[in-house]
């Protein structure tokens, strides 16, 4: 896969990134018809895969969040 050649503030930069992906999910989707799965099934999979990849990316950064804000306040209490 290409790396980003925009800058995110690029009109194109989404589409640039849609793009890239397309590739590997047609491959994706066509795998997945190969191996009996209908079409309904495959978009609503990927639609929640989508929403739970992203909650899940959230999620992750808000721990981080939390770790970074507890080591700065152990780091000042010492």
């Amino acid at each position: 896969m290409n790396p980003p050649r925009f800058a995110v503030s690029h009109p194109d930069h989404v589409l640039e990134c849609e793009e890239a992906l397309e590739p590997v999910l047609i491959a994706a989707v066509a795998r997945a018809r190969a191996a009996g799965w209908t079409s309904d099934v495959i978009w609503l999979a990927i639609l929640s895969l989508v929403n739970n990849l992203e909650l899940a990316e959230i999620a992750n950064k808000r721990t981080d969040q939390a770790i970074a804000d507890a080591k700065a306040g152990l780091a000042t209490h010492h």
